[in-house]
């Protein structure tokens, strides 16, 4: 892990530990995602759902009006949620950033500890309930392009580039 990704992820870690989500972002977030979509951003922890607004904002701010992209962006994140049956601490975000570029180690773990078998399934389960709660082929298709190392399509790239930035 470089020195600037270092950094990042105490940024991060610090970011998650007191998450503020304003009543006004909670209003914007069900605005944008309509009645279907909403309970997967209200099921969330606080810090996944700023997680999620930051990456929503990055791309506003970037000139982004593509709904399903905006509305990817708000629950990229909903595998990591109550409606999902996750169950998860402080501990178990350090330790599945740490084991992230131990794969195998990661993989094996993740089997044996709840916690961080809800992170590792995050992504896969968050596109399995944005199936179940009626989200659109194209949120489902972002959702899986912004899960593998090197998404295909312009959207998916700028959703993962704002992710990786939030």
């Amino acid at each position: 892990m470089s020195l600037s990704d270092l950094r990042y992820r105490i940024r991060q870690l610090r970011r998650s530990l007191r998450p503020i989500v304003t009543p006004n972002e909670q209003i914007e977030a069900r605005r944008i995602l309509g009645d279907r979509l909403c309970p997967l951003f209200d099921s969330m922890q606080a810090a996944d759902q700023r997680h999620c607004l930051d990456v929503y904002r990055k791309l506003i701010a970037s000139g982004c009006t593509d709904t399903e992209v905006l509305q990817t962006a708000l629950i990229h994140d909903a595998g990591k949620g109550r409606v999902a049956g996750a169950r998860f601490g402080v501990r178990h975000r350090v330790a599945y950033v740490a084991l992230e570029h131990t794969p195998r180690l990661l993989d094996r773990l993740a089997r044996h500890n709840r916690g961080l078998g809800s992170l590792h399934a995050h992504s896969q389960k968050t596109i399995d309930l944005a199936r179940e709660y009626g989200a659109s082929d194209g949120i489902l298709h972002l959702l899986a392009e912004m899960d593998s190392r090197s998404p295909s399509g312009e959207r998916a790239r700028l959703l993962k580039a704002m992710d990786d930035r939030s």
